[in-house]
């Protein structure tokens, strides 16, 4: 069975930051962008609304729309190459200031499995390199080039900021796009690959580990997925001082244990979740400038300012005033 007529495919599992970020490169004019949104019936204050999702039938839908705005090659590259850690929403700056770099490459192959389940990764150790490769996970028809593209571009992306991005592998046999394709990923590109995937520098080796150290994550059923979609709903909805695993849990008719064992499958864990969702509606707040910081940490569950400003900090290497400066300059 077409993946696009799976069930799976109408659950709300993109985050709508992604549709946004493809909306917005593939056609950058405000009014023609509103009419490629019309087409796919979505508005940009749905895209505007950090707390939303879509379902996956929706982002196709948009993705086909885009493709035929866009103007220049490589969409789909380009595309993956703007979704840095931020967008996805990975506690990017918690991650890049911990002392263990050796780490990194291996936690942000679970956290991309976790956040983008469409396809499946694997980080396997070659020697001084290691390879990030895509596994096919569903039947995603005539998408899958242009999903993978994405997953290659977000990928460089983000281990570009942690270890050496060397070669990139592609499936696909487009010669005539070498020059463009070595061009966006900034590094050798070879083509008409038995898999996609990412060669990289191997992070160091952790004590006691094996040469053939393998990160493997797979999601697991659809039901699980549609229960994980359904604890960040939950979280986005009430954010604040309520939001702690047993509420969560008792408000989906379920337990603590079942609610912590579907995100253990999905590579994530509860506060995790939390802080994601908080680091995401915290900037929205700032950029917004409508209510004060104060306001802002009360919403988000925090006793006071100076607690929030300490865990902000935390997730993005930086303050909340100095956010909302960044974006009062715009």
């Amino acid at each position: 069975m077409k993946f696009e007529t799976s069930l799976l495919a109408e659950a709300p599992l993109v985050p709508v930051v992604y549709a946004r970020v493809l909306s917005r490169l593939a056609c950058q004019n405000g009014p023609q962008r509103r009419r490629m949104l019309a087409e796919c019936h979505l508005d940009e204050a749905l895209l505007d609304n950090p707390e939303a999702y879509i379902s996956v039938r929706d982002f196709f839908r948009l993705a086909a729309s885009c493709e035929r705005w866009d103007q220049q090659d490589a969409l789909a590259v380009r595309y993956g190459l703007e979704l840095d850690l931020s967008v996805h929403g990975l506690q990017a700056f918690s991650l890049l200031n911990t002392h263990n770099r050796g780490e990194l490459t291996w936690k942000a192959v679970q956290f991309l499995n976790a956040r983008t389940p469409l396809m499946g990764l694997q980080l396997a150790s070659q020697g001084e390199h290691a390879m990030i490769r895509l596994q096919d996970i569903w039947p995603l028809g005539r998408w899958r080039d242009f999903i993978a593209q994405a997953y290659l571009g977000s990928m460089c992306r983000v281990a570009s900021s942690m270890t050496r991005c060397h070669r990139v592998h592609m499936q696909q046999r487009d010669t005539h796009l070498l020059p463009v394709y070595e061009k966006l990923f900034g590094c050798e590109v070879r083509l008409g690959e038995p898999h996609d995937g990412l060669v990289v520098s191997r992070p160091p080796r952790r004590a006691g580990a094996r040469d053939e150290e393998r990160c493997d994550h797979k999601p697991q059923s659809e039901a699980a997925l549609r229960i994980v979609a359904r604890i960040r709903q939950r979280i986005e909805q009430a954010p604040g001082r309520e939001c702690t695993l047993d509420r969560v849990a008792e408000s989906l008719g379920s337990t603590n244990r079942t609610i912590s064992r579907h995100l253990k499958d999905a590579g994530m864990q509860f506060s995790d979740l939390r802080n994601e969702v908080r680091t995401r509606l915290a900037r929205q707040y700032l950029s917004e400038g409508k209510i004060s910081i104060a306001d802002i940490a009360e919403r988000l569950g925090y006793s006071d300012q100076a607690s929030f400003t300490k865990a902000f900090r935390n997730w993005t290497g930086t303050s909340p005033g100095r956010i909302r400066r960044q974006e009062a300059r715009k």
